[in-house]
């Protein structure tokens, strides 16, 4: 099920102002503030990479009702769906990504990826600033939506 995007935000809104807001990929931050590996993202970065898709989604689901301020299951949601060719979805789900974590790199990429992908090269380039801020040194992400932006053509990721 999809929340609407103002609950999203809503929600994680509180989430950040609680303090259970995460920068680490597979880690989530637990009741007593101690960095805990969550299973089920690592499970679904696996499912991943082995090309299920639709068998990820629950494992991420889970991932975020237990930790919703984990910006990396959120962006993994986004991945997904638009990997799925279910663009809206992946776009509320990046920006909840971006509400736990505004500079998320992946989320940065890929959300700019999507906004390629449906002809909105313009906000693309908003998000290529974005990284450069966020990649202070560069980063491949920042390598992969510039070229993305230049040639018009989303990356096959």
């Amino acid at each position: 099920m999809i929340m609407r995007s103002s609950s999203i935000l809503l929600f994680l809104s509180l989430i950040m102002a609680i303090g259970l807001a995460s920068d680490d990929a597979a880690a989530a931050m637990g009741k007593d503030g101690k960095m805990i590996i969550v299973p089920d993202y690592v499970e679904a970065e696996k499912r991943i990479t082995s090309g299920d898709l639709n068998g990820a989604i629950g494992l991420l689901q889970s991932t975020i009702r237990y930790y919703p301020g984990h910006a990396s299951a959120w962006n993994l949601l986004g991945y997904v769906h638009r990997r799925l060719g279910k663009f809206d979805a992946a776009e509320k789900y990046y920006d909840a990504a971006l509400t736990v974590n505004p500079n998320h790199i992946g989320a940065l990429n890929y959300m700019g990826q999507l906004f390629i992908q449906t002809g909105r090269p313009e906000k693309a380039k908003a998000l290529v600033v974005r990284l450069k801020t966020a990649c202070k040194s560069g980063c491949k992400e920042l390598d992969e939506l510039q070229k993305a932006v230049d040639t018009g053509i989303a990356g096959k990721y």
